[in-house]
Formats: C-alpha cells, structure tokens, sequence
C-alpha cells in the first residue's frame, strides 16, 4: 500500500534511508529535496506491506508523465519482491497518465565490467515490470549518461518528442544552474 508521506517524515526517511541507499552524487541535500516537494515538483510514498514500511519511492507529476527520481526497497526487505510491487502501485495510482518515466544509467558508458553487469541488472529489473528503453533518448545529467525507460499506461503511443520536452522542463527547472552539461538528445532513426 502506498502512502504519501509529509515534510517532518522526509526528513525521518532521508536521514535514515536515503543517505545510506544512494551516495552522494545521486542525491541532491535535504534541504533542496524540501523545497522540491514544497513546490510540489516532488512527491514522496512509503510503500507498506504485512503492516511494516519496506520501501519508498519519490515520483515529479509532468504533465502527462509521472517521472521516477529515486526508488529504494528498505535493506531487510530486499529480494522480496518489493520493488516490483511498489511499480505496480504506483501504476495504480496514475492510471490517468500516458506513462511512467525512470531514468538508468546506460550500459554503454559503464567504466568497467562489473559496472556495467549492475546497470544491465536494474534495467532488466524494470523491463520484469514492462518498462521498456525509449530507443534514441538519452539523458546526459551530471556528466553521466542515462536512458529513459517507460511503462505506457493505457496502451499509448511513445511520443519521444513529447517525452524529451517534459523531462527536460523537469530536469531544468531542478538541475539547470547546478548542471550546465544538462542535456537531452533524441537520435531519429
């Protein structure tokens, strides 16, 4: 069961789970998240299950997307099948949208083998939830590569064009003055 969560929670969760399930670089400080949500370009869910929070997800509402920023299942629940429940929650819940966006880190650019076996893990663990990659969209965030992955709700049509133009108003509100090498590219073909 998902449960969107306040600001005093957050901080609860960001200074518990969040510092220890992504480092650094991959998150921004709490204060920024606060004023992420505040705005309300963010918003945060406990996933709860038997009665026990076990994971929790930090979704931006587009216009006719929902973006995943960060997705984590609590350490003792892992391999549980969690994760998967938690996407197909959250699925549920915006059933009124086109699709759900997330972004991995493209196999392509890892920096040695067993970063790219752990990139190629997460995306096959989306694609076990019916995410596919959007050939030809990339992300380039923090000097790092991404795809964007998406689970079409309601059957639509990937519109890439459509999709670029929503995350690259998401990402450059958020990121634009902290990231100057923020960029999309859609590679037609």
């Amino acid at each position: 069961m998902l449960k969107k969560i306040n600001l005093k929670k957050f901080k609860d969760l960001y200074r518990k789970h969040i510092v220890k399930d992504f480092p650094r670089a991959e998150r921004t400080t709490l204060n920024k998240f606060k004023k992420r949500i505040i705005r309300g370009q963010e918003e945060v869910y406990i996933y709860k299950g038997d009665g026990k929070e076990k994971a929790y997800i930090i979704v931006a509402v587009l216009n006719n997307y929902i973006m995943v920023s960060f997705l984590a299942v609590f350490e003792k629940y892992r391999g549980e099948g969690i994760g998967t429940k938690l996407l197909k929650e959250i699925k549920e819940k915006f059933n009124n949208k086109k699709g759900i966006l997330l972004e991995v880190e493209n196999p392509q650019y890892s920096i040695d083998e067993a970063d790219k076996i752990t990139r190629q893990r997460r995306i096959k663990f989306y694609e076990k939830s019916n995410y596919i990659v959007i050939d030809g969209v990339e992300l380039n965030l923090h000097s790092t590569m991404f795809n964007i992955m998406i689970l079409t709700i309601n059957d639509v049509e990937i519109e890439k064009k459509e999709i670029a133009k929503e995350l690259n108003g998401f990402y450059t509100n958020i990121f634009r003055r902290y990231d100057k090498n923020l960029s999309f590219r859609i590679i037609e073909g």
